[in-house]
């Protein structure tokens, strides 16, 4: 039995850190010098103080998830000849059988590039999820993109192009060859 199991890329993850701290030593710098910043554009400290504030706030909990994505190295997606495995730590009800996927398609928004996994009945799987936040999550996806489940690769170890290919290959393999 071929299975596939993609992980959290460290790679990224250490960039997200990198450039997470880079932004909250501009934040303290700017908190603490926000006398020197006041010009043209913003001629308040105080309002140069809350943008740093509000740096430090916000980058400071991306250091916090890549260190934790760093020191534990989280499976995102279990691929195999049943079906795929969207969240396996977060949600067992993101199993999805190679029979309910139609397949999949492309969704680019700016620059970022999502998999949308088109499923034959997106109701189902609303009314399965238990957690409200992802319920709320779900049936926006549906209404705006006509799947409830869409995948990035990246926090991935693979590319989107990868991914793609992967699904596809495996699509083909299990439920049109079976």
């Amino acid at each position: 039995m071929e299975k596939i199991e993609i992980y959290s890329s460290k790679k990224k993850s250490l960039l997200l850190l990198i450039a997470s701290l880079i932004f909250v030593i501009g934040g303290i710098y700017m908190f603490m010098n926000a006398e020197n910043f006041t010009g043209y554009r913003a001629r308040s400290p105080l309002f140069i103080k809350t943008i740093g504030i509000a740096s430090v706030l916000f980058f400071g909990l991306g250091i916090y998830v890549s260190i934790r994505q760093l020191l534990a190295n989280q499976l995102i997606l279990i691929i195999d000849k049943k079906g795929i495995n969207v969240n396996p730590k977060k949600s067992q009800t993101e199993f999805i059988e190679w029979k309910n996927i139609k397949g999949f398609s492309e969704l680019k928004i700016q620059s970022q590039k999502l998999v949308i996994i088109d499923v034959d009945n997106s109701e189902y799987w609303i009314e399965n999820e238990e957690n409200g936040i992802r319920k709320r999550l779900m049936k926006f996806n549906v209404s705006n993109y006509g799947s409830p489940f869409n995948l990035s690769a990246n926090s991935m170890q693979m590319n989107y192009a990868e991914l793609m290919k992967t699904l596809n290959e495996n699509l083909n393999k299990y439920k049109y060859n079976a």
